[in-house]
């Protein structure tokens, strides 16, 4: 793909400085971007990385200052416009298309809207319905009593398993496992038995789920992944979990059962979620917190047990004055047992 500085802002808008006619073929950062590409800078902190770049075009904010021999597009958040102009270059053309020879499709009650596409070795059972646009990429298996709605793209090795439903335009990527069992089991005085996992789970539209997710079925009623929710690679999603919409949770993150996350929850990297909490509205934990209590709307947690992240910085804070701290205590111990000689020896001669 080619675009003019021109046509660039044509699409985006923005005040133009340099050659209109100036084209490029992709998209780079500041420091590795070559003549033929465009690059962007955030803000004025990188000035000096942008006036380095050989990027033939900068998207930079309109308070941005001049920079002689450079083709620039001034434009009011450079960054946000950046992503519009990578998603313009981004391939995600389909490489394959119709229903390949190896796929092997139950001949009950399958439903495959126009333009569905089929690669290789796919397993589709009965009882299945996918929407119209819909892409299935090679190895996956989808069980009986599943729904795919519409525009959705099922990466390679992906699992479906039975009483999964799938909104539209629902990405999943490589090697996801949604509607596995749920762990459940109980001790009946000799050995651990398996509680039956009954329900399903229902992924809402514009979910985007990474590689080698698990997101486990219900024991009953519905495992939920909200709208526009986006989930990285190796997360865990325990039975019964509803997870509010528009959330972030990012690698190596575990919710345990019936975890509930409201509206724009983030969870960062490596956060485990005791069973049966509640995250409200907006909150984040940071990174490693181990959360065992309900966490409020809008509050920010780290920390192991979770506590308001202020709090834990103050805390850590407070660590390298322990040492000195120590001394002062011990000091004190000793004046304060030489008072004591001193009372004692006073009291004995009254």
């Amino acid at each position: 793909m080619q675009m003019r500085l021109s046509d660039i802002q044509q699409h985006v808008g923005g005040d133009l400085a340099g050659d209109a006619n100036v084209v490029v073929q992709a998209v780079n950062s500041l420091e590795l971007a070559v003549a033929g590409e465009i690059s962007f800078a955030e803000n004025d902190k990188y000035l000096a990385a942008a006036e380095k770049s050989a990027a033939s075009i900068l998207l930079v904010p309109k308070s941005f200052p001049d920079l002689i021999g450079k083709n620039i597009l001034k434009v009011d958040k450079p960054k946000e416009v950046f992503i519009g102009i990578m998603m313009l270059f981004e391939d995600n053309s389909l490489k394959f298309s119709g229903i390949h020879s190896s796929a092997v499709i139950s001949e009950n009650q399958v439903s495959l809207a126009e333009g569905v596409a089929v690669a290789a070795q796919v397993s589709i059972q009965e009882n299945v319905s996918i929407g119209k646009g819909s892409v299935i990429d090679s190895n996956t298996h989808i069980a009986h009593d599943v729904v795919i709605g519409e525009n959705c793209r099922i990466g390679p090795n992906v699992s479906l398993l039975s009483k999964v439903t799938i909104g539209n335009n629902v990405i999943i990527h490589a090697g996801t496992v949604i509607g596995g069992d749920g762990f459940g089991y109980y001790w009946d005085g000799e050995k651990q038995k398996k509680v039956p996992q009954l329900g399903g789970v229902v992924i809402e539209d514009h979910v985007e789920i990474g590689c080698n997710v698990c997101i486990d079925r219900a024991t009953f009623g519905m495992t939920r992944i909200g709208k526009g929710t986006k989930i990285d690679n190796l997360v865990q999603i325990a039975h019964n979990n509803d997870i509010g919409e528009h959330c972030i949770i990012v690698a190596h993150v575990g919710l345990s059962g019936s975890v509930t996350l409201g509206k724009r929850v983030t969870l960062a990297g490596q956060v485990g979620i005791v069973d049966h909490i509640t995250m409200g509205d907006g909150s984040t934990a940071a990174a490693r917190t181990g959360i065992t209590k309900d966490v409020q709307a809008n509050q920010v947690v780290w920390g192991v047990p979770n506590r308001p992240i202020k709090q834990v910085m103050r805390e850590l804070a407070s660590i390298p004055k322990l040492p000195a701290l120590l001394g002062q205590v011990k000091k004190m111990v000793k004046q304060i047992n030489s008072l004591e000689e001193r009372l004692s020896t006073l009291d004995k001669k009254q």
